[in-house]
């Protein structure tokens, strides 16, 4: 495999709340089907945010992080028989291999177990790269990943043409989550945040109706939206007691909760509405190829619109100071760092 170049810039996550614009070796491939990816375009996820400030314990310094991502394929490995260089591609971030002394097929992340994304190179496996058309700007193929986290998640329920759905957290999850589940059929959508800026952005992006908690009486609002029964589905975006408590209380008895925010390890839960009421609760972790496939498929064809999500745009060079700036302002949903 030829490198061009044998440095690049990369941000480094040094330690909790604090990365460095370094000047590191470009990423050495080391095995014969991987693939050298010109960084073009990654955005900024909440799990980077909060393994920044080390909330949830997942990200360790030294790190370059960045799992969304898309770019150009620059170099192959001889074994590389789908791609070449010059091929635009998004990143599926999750890399499956045997462990060397054990057999055992290991999962990785680039950008929490692997160097990642917020460099301008990075390097992962062939299977990894799906190609992108012309036609898709790469700050768009960047959020492949998380449509395809909302991809899975609706793909674990039945969402019949009758149901009444809130997504609780208008964040990018979120409101990718309601995109799909109008797509899937949903008879309404509602999306629920304590954030009045975001929940402009969920009405602008088809939901049927918003709650915000914090200036609303919850539970009232829910029994008006649902004529009384509540919610049939909910899905809960964020990760923390005060909103899983809410996936609860909203849905109907023997409805269905599912859980994919993932921010705080312990949360509190009412055990006995969940018994007594018979519901059923689903937890939802990432996504999988055939996500990953049909996310970007509904990106190249304009079925999912991301554009409104991305309300920042950042340079390779803002980032040490921009983790800051993100966490410190609630209006931004999505951040794409773009590398030209």
């Amino acid at each position: 495999m030829n490198q061009a170049t044998s440095t690049m810039r990369a941000l480094v996550f040094t330690d909790f709340n604090r990365h460095e614009l370094q000047t590191v070796p470009v990423p050495r491939p080391e095995h014969p089907d991987d693939v050298l990816v010109r960084v073009h375009a990654a955005s900024v996820c909440g799990s980077d945010l909060h393994g920044y400030t080390g909330k949830t314990g997942r990200r360790h310094p030294p790190l370059i992080m960045g799992h969304e991502a898309a770019g150009e394929v620059v170099a192959v490995g001889e074994r590389v028989t789908r791609v070449r260089p010059g091929d635009r591609v998004a990143l599926h971030p999750l890399i499956f291999r045997p462990d060397p002394e054990t057999g055992r097929v290991v999962r990785q992340m680039i950008g929490m177990n692997l160097p990642g994304a917020y460099a301008e190179y990075t390097v992962v496996p062939e299977s990894n790269t799906y190609p992108i058309p012309d036609t898709l700007p790469y700050t768009v193929a960047a959020l492949t990943e998380p449509t395809a986290v909302a991809v899975h998640a609706v793909g674990l329920v039945n969402v019949r043409p009758y149901d009444r759905v809130l997504v609780i957290g208008a964040g990018t999850i979120g409101l990718l989550t309601m995109q799909v589940l109008r797509l899937a059929g949903a008879r309404e959508v509602v999306v629920s945040d304590v954030s009045d800026t975001r929940l402009d952005i969920a009405r602008k992006m088809g939901a049927s109706d918003v709650i915000n908690p914090s200036a609303q009486d919850f539970t009232a609002t829910v029994s008006k939206l649902t004529d009384g029964y509540g919610f049939d589905l909910t899905f809960e975006a964020v990760g923390i007691t005060p909103t899983v408590e809410q996936s609860i209380s909203a849905v109907c008895d023997k409805g269905t909760v599912v859980w994919i925010g993932n921010s705080q390890k312990i949360v509190e839960v009412n055990m006995q509405a969940i018994v007594t009421r018979e519901l059923s609760v689903i937890g939802s972790y990432g996504m999988n190829e055939r996500d990953f496939e049909r996310a970007l498929a509904m990106l190249s064809d304009g079925r999912i619109d991301v554009a409104p999500l991305i309300t920042r745009r950042a340079a390779l060079d803002e980032g040490e100071r921009l983790f800051d700036e993100l966490l410190a302002d609630e209006a931004v949903v999505k951040c794409v760092i773009e590398i030209p």
